[in-house]
């Protein structure tokens, strides 16, 4: 019945081909291996067979290895990614990165990652752009940087493993999907085994979205390089009154914090008023009082 079938489909394939990290399991236990068979050779009953034709039969093992997509074999020079780093000095960094952010955003392609300025003196910049950019963004760096010195630094990270092994879970997971839907679509299934399969099917749709995400992302991080730069403000040399730089601040501060200090003195005096005037007055009679005393 079906039912058999969908269930070898559903154990034996996920199992033996469409492990997320690319690997297949073994097939040395018989009862495993009885389960591929019954998915490569596809056998159905009279009763099915009867209700249209069977899928063409596949060669034992055929799911666990599919044939690579055209065009995308390993190969160094095509996935590679690259980083840019940019390393110089030069005038006013800050309004050097506005501008390098500017021609970024009139660029087709290009994504502004980070900008950073620490006020005058340096300011970070990195995008994701297109490879043509790259000649572009140094062409200005150029122009800027003093004396016309640039430090370049660039790195390349190889992607082509990972890029084969996602497209071939693609591969495998899309083979997956089509027989879940040609098993959905017979008109002799029961709804126990609908239901099984509808479940199946929207799981491997799932993994087959993750695996084709990946993949994008993947091939924009090949088309498009990491370009990163660095600037700095030149460093000035100390005049002849550098060593006494820093006097003229302390002093200044010195001034405040006195200045302060007989404020908050003045304070407490003025809200002390209301108790001293009595004891003045105290004081004033008593010395009166010590005074006629003597005269008399």
């Amino acid at each position: 019945m079906i039912r058999a079938l969908a269930v070898a489909l559903l154990l034996a394939l996920p199992l033996a081909a469409c492990n997320e990290d690319g690997s297949s399991t073994g097939s040395d236990d018989s009862t495993r291996t009885g389960m591929g068979r019954m998915v490569a050779t596809a056998p159905m009953s009279t009763e099915i067979q009867s209700a249209g034709a069977a899928p063409e039969p596949m060669a034992v093992g055929q799911m666990a290895g599919p044939p690579m997509a055209e065009g995308l074999q390993p190969d160094a020079a095509g996935f590679l990614a690259y980083t840019h780093d940019r390393n110089l000095v030069t005038e006013a960094p800050d309004s050097r990165v506005a501008a390098l952010e500017k021609l970024c955003r009139e660029m087709a392609g290009c994504s502004v990652l980070t900008v950073r300025v620490d006020g005058s003196r340096s300011g970070y910049f990195e995008a994701r752009l297109p490879k043509p950019g790259v000649t572009r963004l140094d062409d200005y760096l150029s122009s800027i940087a003093e004396n016309g010195e640039i430090d370049r630094q660039t790195s390349a990270e190889d992607l082509s493993d990972q890029m084969v092994d996602v497209k071939q879970r693609i591969a495998l997971l899309t083979t997956h999907r089509d027989r879940l839907q040609a098993l959905y679509q017979r008109s002799d299934a029961r709804l126990e085994d609908l239901i099984t399969i509808s479940r199946e099917l929207a799981d491997t749709q799932t993994r087959l979205e993750r695996a084709q995400g990946e993949f994008g992302r993947l091939e924009s991080r090949i088309d498009r390089d990491i370009y990163r730069a660095q600037l700095r403000a030149p460093v000035t040399e100390p005049g002849l009154l550098a060593p006494f730089g820093n006097l003229g601040e302390e002093l200044l501060f010195t001034l405040v914090f006195t200045l302060r200090d007989a404020l908050e003195v003045l304070v407490w005096i003025i809200g002390m008023l209301p108790a001293l005037i009595p004891l003045v007055l105290l004081l004033t009679l008593a010395v009166r009082a010590i005074r006629r005393r003597r005269k008399g």
